[in-house]
């Protein structure tokens, strides 16, 4: 690289369908300074919608490398040397051993990712410890993260760096409504034992019991929604549990909402909090993963315990039963949530990207 052109970074994902890290690296490869950075995006199957079509409707380039582990370590390494890439930065457990592979293949420096607290096979923990030790820089979302990888990972702890998720403010922003008629408890997220919707249906249960003329809704798809379609039957909540499916317009979603439940077993850093937050919902969520940093202290939230239904049932019935206290919480949240604006993380990218490079 000479030093008056711009720095060409290799954004390295396995998908790019509806999902937190795949909006973030969207988001970021979108809106990189254009005078001093060029990002290509690789896909590592052929899951690349939306956010692939979204990229490139912005002119980023983005190539789809699919096939065997060995036939896409070699392909990834050809592309590298052809675009003339500068930096490596692999997103996720998947793709950080294929992007360390052909990296090292095409003598190019690499940046690893991990931004959820998750253990996957033998083969793959083995490669991620190898592309850990071989990364100049190792970002995660959160410190729970930073931890985890450190303890499962043998990830060299002076070379990770916590950069959280980032949020559009302006997409996700609150409406205009007061508070009253029938409030909306909230959640989103794919219907997968991770997100626990299970519990979800348990609290709602209990905070109907308190608050009849409560709603509820669930925004996802996943192959679990029968069963839990079947247990909002059982648990006398059909009529008053939404199943919305998958949404793209999640903004307009949560704009309509009034709190919003995290009931996840396991997350990194969660997005859906940091949206829910934007759009001035007070929070409740277990305190799992990075949600606590999400959340801070200022009010816009809780966190309770991961298996506590009543922790979510008290937090939100205080809300709901005092405007003057809801009213204050929605502040908050959204106060809390501007400190992770989409402008301040992709500055923070730019600098460890540049550092990388030029050191």
């Amino acid at each position: 690289m000479t030093n008056c052109s711009r720095i060409r970074i290799a954004l390295v994902i396995g998908q790019l369908t509806r999902g937190g890290a795949e909006g973030q690296l969207a988001q970021l490869a979108a809106r990189l300074d254009p005078r001093r950075f060029e990002p290509f995006v690789y896909v590592l199957s052929t899951a690349r919608e939306p956010w692939g079509t979204w990229l490139e409707q912005r002119h980023v380039p983005c190539t789809t490398i699919a096939g065997r582990i060995a036939v896409r370590v070699w392909q990834l390494a050809q592309r590298f040397i052809r675009d003339e890439i500068d930096l490596v930065h692999s997103w996720l457990y998947l793709a950080n051993p294929i992007a360390a592979l052909a990296a090292l293949l095409a003598r190019r420096p690499l940046v690893c990712a991990a931004r959820n607290c998750k253990v996957n096979g033998t083969v793959s923990r083995w490669g991620n410890i190898l592309a850990f030790r071989r990364s100049r820089r190792i970002i995660t979302n959160s410190t729970d993260v930073a931890e985890y990888i450190v303890r499962h990972y043998a990830a060299p702890r002076a070379r990770i760096c916590v950069v959280p998720n980032g949020i559009d403010t302006s997409r996700f922003c609150p409406p205009a409504k007061p508070f009253g008629g029938s409030p909306i408890v909230m959640t989103a997220g794919r219907l997968v034992p991770q997100k626990n919707h299970e519990m979800f249906l348990r609290a709602a249960k209990e905070l109907g019991v308190r608050f009849p003329q409560a709603r509820f809704a669930i925004a996802g798809e996943g192959p679990l929604r029968r069963a839990l379609e079947a247990l909002a039957g059982e648990f006398g909540l059909a009529e008053r549990v939404a199943f919305l499916g998958e949404r793209g317009d999640l903004e307009v979603v949560l704009r309509e909402a009034h709190v919003f439940w995290l009931t996840s077993r396991w997350e990194g850093m969660p997005n859906v909090l940091l949206e829910a937050m934007a759009c001035g919902l007070p929070v409740v969520a277990t305190d799992v993963g990075g949600c606590r940093e999400v959340i801070g202290d200022a009010g816009g939230g809780v966190v309770v315990p991961a298996d506590s239904i009543q922790g979510f049932v008290d937090a939100t019935a205080k809300w709901l039963g005092s405007p003057m206290d809801y009213e204050r919480a929605s502040r908050a949240a959204r106060k809390r949530a501007e400190e992770f604006s989409i402008e301040r993380i992709v500055a923070r990218m730019e600098d460890l990207y540049d550092e990388v490079v030029r050191r």
